[in-house]
């Protein structure tokens, strides 16, 4: 699991630094613009340059995080048809083999479900990953097994390319549940923000008036818009995750 200063924070405090940090650069810069006299020409232009560039880099990073939550969630749900192809092709073999193959898929399924919902505990996460490793070798070395013998040689045949693909959409969805936006644009963005909003406090100071209805809804608005990117990348926690997915996982459970 990915670990670093930024990414263990908590997004509602890294928001909370910045909303105020911006408020502080603001006043620092009118404090500046203000000690300019008139002769200095109307910086507004470069202002609205840089406000556009902040739009730019923020609707970046949130297209980054927004595509990597919907191949998280794409990813769940192609691992959760996968499992039920298995689970369906159990029906193909034996009672006594049939039994065994879906009392090996309920452990499989709990450690991949508890995989999914460990938060940020790894302990628990390491201990999911080595119950469905195992499982997985016991499911493969069974079907290698009965692929020899010519009575399940069909089923077999059947059951190698469901397990398979469920084996590699496994591999994806945890690659895909540990894949993050890039951490030096994310400090870029908030760097930029708050280097944006030093220039806003500098052009309001050489104008001698500053509008604080403006400055804080500005601030507010980008902590927010922030927020939500930051929340939409970090899928083990906060408001916006996959849940919903989830649900396949667990209905699967009455299939077995």
């Amino acid at each position: 699991m990915k670990h670093s200063f930024l990414f263990d924070l908590d997004a509602k405090y890294v928001v909370i630094f910045l909303f105020f940090a911006m408020l502080l650069a603001i006043n620092i810069g009118y404090r500046v613009g203000v000690k300019k006299t008139k002769t200095d020409s109307d910086n507004s232009g470069i202002l609205s340059s840089l406000l556009g560039l902040l739009a730019l880099i923020l609707a970046f990073t949130f297209g980054m995080a927004g595509s990597r939550f919907e191949n998280r969630k794409a990813s769940l749900i192609d691992e959760a048809n996968c499992i039920g192809t298995v689970i369906l092709r159990t029906d193909t073999y034996p009672d006594s083999l049939k039994n065994a193959f879906k009392k090996d898929l309920a452990v499989y399924l709990n450690s991949r479900i508890a995989y999914f919902e460990s938060d940020r505990d790894e302990e628990k996460i390491n201990a999911a990953l080595r119950e469905s490793g195992k499982t997985s070798e016991s499911l493969w070395n069974r079907t290698s097994l009965c692929s020899k013998d010519k009575d399940l040689f069909l089923p077999s045949n059947m059951m190698i390319p469901a397990l398979n693909s469920m084996f590699d959409s496994a591999t994806t969805a945890n690659m895909a549940y540990n894949s993050n936006v890039p951490e030096p644009i994310v400090y870029l963005l908030l760097f930029f923000s708050i280097i944006i909003s030093f220039y806003i406090g500098y052009s309001s100071g050489f104008k001698k008036k500053i509008d604080r209805f403006y400055i804080l809804g500005f601030c507010l608005l980008t902590s927010v818009v922030i927020y939500i990117t930051l929340d939409l990348d970090r899928p083990r926690r906060g408001s916006i995750n996959t849940e919903n997915e989830m649900f396949l996982f667990n209905d699967l459970k009455s299939s077995l």
